[in-house]
């Protein structure tokens, strides 16, 4: 198993040209994890340094060639991902420029981020709660008159939409609802 680095600017290939927006490494805790600059690295062995790795080419694998055995310089800075660079003098220059600026901004993505998956959660848990709830819910005595409006108004307040009520699968609509607030939030 491996672990896999995001990058902002894509890496390129020095063979063919192709842009890498990610690398797989097997340097850190090999728990098919996620990491981005700025990230806490569980599982290294090196603290602050620079470890070096393979950028691998599907472009140059997909063309039938072997992709190059190109360097690529992992930048750990107290055990914090701080860059990824392919040229090794550049990497060393990364290390010695992190400073404390560069750690407030990982830690207020790291925060925004955290903040983000909580809110997610919470809906997504909130509308999977309230479709529990619809379906187990006895039917209550059809009222009439003005109270018996007001209380169905007040009660539409509270459950989820009819769209998705209705809806052949209602957990499938929840599920794309929420993957389409999400996508809105993050763009």
């Amino acid at each position: 198993m491996f672990d896999t680095i995001h990058f902002k600017k894509p890496l390129i290939c020095p063979d063919c040209g192709a842009e890498q927006s990610s690398l797989q490494t097997k340097d850190f805790d090999c728990c098919m994890l996620h990491f981005k600059i700025g990230s806490v690295l569980s599982g290294s062995t090196v603290l602050t340094g620079i470890i070096k790795d393979t950028l691998w080419c599907d472009a140059c694998y997909k063309a039938g060639k072997r992709p190059a055995d190109s360097p690529v310089y992992l930048i750990i800075w107290h055990s914090l991902l701080a860059g990824v660079e392919q040229d090794l003098a550049k990497a060393e220059a990364r290390l010695a420029a992190v400073d404390r600026l560069d750690l407030i901004a990982w830690l207020d993505e790291a925060q925004r981020e955290a903040a983000r998956w909580s809110r997610n959660y919470h809906k997504l848990f909130s509308d999977v709660s309230r479709w529990h709830e619809h379906l187990t819910r006895p039917p209550e005595p059809e009222r009439i008159g003005a109270d018996a409006e007001r209380q169905r108004a007040f009660r539409r307040l509270f459950s989820l939409p009819d769209e998705i009520l209705t809806a052949p699968d209602p957990l499938a609509a929840i599920l794309a609802a929420n993957k389409q607030a999400s996508d809105d939030v993050e763009d």
